[in-house]
């Protein structure tokens, strides 16, 4: 693999792929370097387990050292520090890569600089779950009997995560192949991945909990706590990505679902762990890290294609702390419902003065439907948030919450996931007039038959991509029946690829303005000139080098996609499980004894 990804980066001298930093190199390296230089320093800095290791007994010095500087025992510490740093790498790739794909188009090699990432982040996250377990064997940590391993039962939502991510690389290859480069997010394969880093934050946490550690355990385990907490929040966000970037492929009702999502189970059980005051520093910090660009992997520093994130949190956490202060948290069922009543209303109240700027703007023809669902998804999913915060905190304060509500909340959480997902077509058509600005760009005039369907449209715009960046301009209304002019000139020649993209209620459809000639799928170029045409399926367009292939691997791979789905929330439910004390049970968790040495001879 390092041999392969060397090649890789001696054939591209300047470390870029036309003039991209996209393709650059240097973040992975300097990744891998950093990781390397923390194995080193830990190699150092921890002393050898004697006898409990055998003859790899050197090797017990990394979760030793890891042990002496963070007090974490060296199995949990290995798990969340290799999977987190995974993390890191993988989301160093990902943002990268999804912001190469809508600036550039397709990549030409599998292993590009973002694709590394992907892949070396994935085994890392797999990596924490077999090395946890390996050094949880050698430390005789209790845990299920796997022939000679012994695996903590806190550790399989890390290994089920792991092995359904890194089976989601090759099966994307498969996908590719079969199906062509389709630029899309949300593809089965992108989610096995995608999903399974989302919730590695909270399968960290989870093995943080049955490690002993807890919030109160000093400076120390307050920190860990609040890195899987904070990551358990930015994990769920991922899938927001669709937004994020400006070229969504679904409907936007799911923007407003999937931060009520994040917010219900994040901060509700961010709430229950920490206690008072630590969710309004967390967000406050979050929302000054998103501000400042810190993790904006897609930016102009980092690529020609910028990011907008998708939700503050701060309304939310002010509601969630509100009524954790007014109310406590003692009565779990009673502190998650009212806390995602809040979410799903005061919360989405913020979150939409916050995107009334975002790239497709939220405005109020997404409602009723966006509070709907949104009540529905805070609500649901802080019911599951509180029931993972009791297995993350092992005290048994609190009372426990009926398992019919937390399954029913389970079952609404993939309800209002499911239902959005339709995308049908529109009877519309569109005359298209362009106006020329200058070196290469125009100003869209459409005019809509019938005259009044865009009057309730979730948005309306034109949009160029994979020219070398992205582009979007919002169609105005111009006072004449059903015409509407774009806010700025796009561009209409060169690699660009321009679109008129409407979308309104469930229905997303576009027609093309311009789009080059692509001899390598036969397609020819769609040239920019005034026409007109019906509105059609927007896959048609930005799905270009798509084509039809085997007709079941689709299904299969979507099928694999809903097993994984169910195998990691089995593998959810047995380790909170086991990990939630008994209702009434306030016994505080202690850590497991660490094994003596063998007295010396």
């Amino acid at each position: 693999m390092v041999t392969m990804l060397a090649a890789l980066a001696r054939s591209e001298p300047t470390g870029t792929l036309g003039g991209s930093s996209l393709a650059s190199w240097t973040g992975f390296w300097a990744l891998v370097g950093v990781f390397a230089a923390i194995v080193a320093g830990l190699f150092v800095l921890g002393r050898p387990s004697g006898e409990r290791w055998p003859i790899l007994h050197p090797l017990s010095r990394i979760p030793n050292g890891l042990t002496r500087i963070t007090g974490i025992p060296g199995w949990a510490a290995v798990a969340i520090g290799l999977a987190l740093y995974g993390l890191l790498i993988a989301g160093q790739g990902f943002y990268s890569d999804v912001a190469w794909h809508i600036a550039l188009g397709r990549d030409e090699d599998l292993l590009t600089a973002p694709h590394s990432g992907i892949l070396l982040g994935l085994v890392m996250l797999l990596g924490g779950a077999v090395l946890g377990t390996v050094v949880a064997t050698f430390e005789g940590v209790p845990g299920l009997r796997l022939g000679a391993l012994r695996v903590p039962r806190s550790l399989l939502p890390l290994w089920a995560l792991g092995l359904g991510a890194v089976s989601g690389f090759p099966l994307d290859e498969l996908w590719h192949q079969e199906y062509g480069v389709d630029v899309t997010m949300w593809s089965p394969t992108h989610m096995l991945m995608i999903l399974g880093a989302t919730f590695t934050g909270l399968a960290a946490w989870l093995v943080l909990a049955e490690s002993g550690v807890r919030a109160t355990d000093g400076g120390w385990g307050r920190a860990a706590h609040v890195v899987c907490g904070w990551l358990t929040v930015q994990g769920l966000l991922a899938p927001q990505g669709e937004f994020t970037f400006g070229v969504p492929q679904f409907n936007l009702l799911f923007s407003p679902i999937l931060v009520c999502l994040a917010a219900g189970i994040g901060l509700v059980a961010f709430r229950i762990v920490h206690g008072r005051w630590w969710l309004l520093g967390l967000v406050v910090v979050n929302f000054g890290i998103q501000a400042t660009g810190f993790l904006d992997f897609g930016s102009d520093d980092g690529g020609p294609v910028d990011t907008r994130f998708a939700a503050t949190f701060l309304a939310s956490a002010l509601v969630v702390e509100l009524v954790g202060s007014r109310l406590g948290t003692q009565d779990r069922t009673r502190f998650a419902l009212l806390s995602g009543l809040g979410i799903g209303t005061i919360g989405l109240a913020g979150e939409y003065a916050w995107n009334r700027d975002a790239w497709q703007p939220w405005t109020t023809n997404l409602f009723p439907e966006a509070l709907i669902f949104g009540v529905v998804a805070a609500v649901a999913a802080s019911v599951l948030g509180a029931a993972f915060a009791r297995g993350i905190q092992r005290d048994g304060s609190g009372t426990a919450l009926p398992r019919g509500a937390v399954a029913l909340a389970a079952l609404a959480c993939l309800a209002v996931v499911l239902i959005p997902m339709r995308r049908p077509t529109g009877e519309v058509e569109a005359a298209i007039r362009l106006e020329p600005a200058g070196e290469g760009r125009a100003v869209v005039v459409a005019t809509l038959t019938p005259a009044d369907a865009a009057d309730h449209a979730s948005w309306f715009q034109a949009s160029a991509w994979q020219g070398g960046g992205l582009e979007l301009a919002d169609m105005e209304p111009t006072g004449e029946p059903g015409e509407f002019r774009s806010d700025r000139p796009v561009p209409v020649n060169g690699l660009w690829k321009t679109l008129v993209r409407l979308h309104r209620g469930s229905e997303m459809m576009a027609v093309p303005v311009f789009l080059p000639a692509d001899p390598a799928i036969d397609e020819p170029e769609i040239p920019a000139v005034d026409r007109t045409i019906a509105f059609q399926s927007e896959r048609k367009f930005l799905l270009r080098e798509t084509h039809a292939g085997n007709g079941w691997l689709a299904p299969v791979i979507h099928l694999t996609l809903a097993v994984v789905g169910a195998v990691w929330a089995l593998a959810f439910v047995v380790a909170v499980r086991h990990l939630a004390p008994p209702a009434g049970d306030v016994t505080p968790p202690t850590r497991p004894a660490e094994p003596k040495e063998p007295a010396a001879v």
